[in-house]
């Protein structure tokens, strides 16, 4: 279908519910896509088989107790402020209902309620920002167009888990943003676009996370032009390539803070 002399896509996100880095992303795209965005669809920011206290446990296990306290109430005053009838909006679902959005929140994006509502909504791209969730093969041959991950770094170096923290961790002077095809399994598929982001000299994590969400909504973008106009470009993504990192241990917050990082 075409509007406007463009093409039009139906595009569904899904995304987790975080109220402090998601919504640089949202805020940019959802306007700029108006209708072609059908659905959004909002995840637990918690991993399968986890909960809220595991990952409490996990979190403070590796950066302390203190930053844990620090992040808790961050998470709060964000939920606090969201919940005020005026101001700025926090949550996804908010950011979803206040642009004219449907919003899915499906417990699990490979169970059949959700499979079921997504096959009625045709949509041409599923376009995946930091789910925690794994896509299995159903959902990943659902959408024509296919699924799309955003991811923040360079494929096919640091595939996995907090990316941002470890190119931190490492001393990396640059990072960056891919958008790509996914395939079974994690951080794979052929790659769509990608933009480098430089790293500041005092750049915390959390500042590094929201650079690479406000870089990530402008190589999106990019990439959702190219479906309309069929001219998708992609190069490889090679499994046997680039490294794979998975939550931090304290050691490697130690590490991350001796060179002068901090999450804040």
């Amino acid at each position: 279908m075409t509007q406007n002399g463009r093409n039009r896509l139906r595009i569904v996100f899904v995304a987790p519910e975080e109220p402090s880095v998601m919504p640089v992303f949202f805020e940019r795209v959802l306007p700029e896509l108006g209708d072609e965005v059908v659905a959004m669809a909002v995840v637990s920011p918690i991993y399968r088989r986890s909960s809220y206290l595991k990952q409490a446990r996990k979190f403070a296990a590796a950066f302390g107790v203190r930053e844990f306290a620090v992040e808790a109430a961050s998470y709060l005053r964000y939920k606090l402020v969201d919940a005020l009838p005026v101001g700025r909006r926090y949550s996804l679902k908010r950011i979803a209902h206040a642009h004219g959005v449907r919003v899915l929140t499906p417990e699990n994006v490979n169970g059949r309620e959700f499979l079921d509502a997504l096959a009625a909504l045709a949509p041409d791209l599923v376009i995946s920002v930091s789910c925690p969730q794994v896509f299995a093969r159903e959902l990943l041959e659902l959408p024509r167009l296919g699924c799309v991950n955003v991811h923040s770094a360079m494929l096919p170096e640091y595939r996995g888990v907090l990316p941002t923290f470890w190119v931190l961790a490492r001393g990396e002077q640059r990072t960056g943003v891919t958008v790509h095809f996914m395939t079974p399994g994690i951080d794979g598929g052929d790659i769509i676009g990608q933009r480098s982001v430089g790293i500041a000299p005092d750049a915390t994590l959390h500042s590094l996370m929201r650079e690479c969400k406000r870089v990530a909504a402008e190589v999106t973008l990019e990439a959702i032009a190219d479906f309309r106009d069929g001219s998708v470009a992609t190069r490889p993504n090679p499994a046997d390539e680039g490294s794979y990192f998975s939550f931090p241990q304290r050691a490697d917050v130690r590490r991350f803070k001796a060179i002068g990082r901090a999450l804040r």
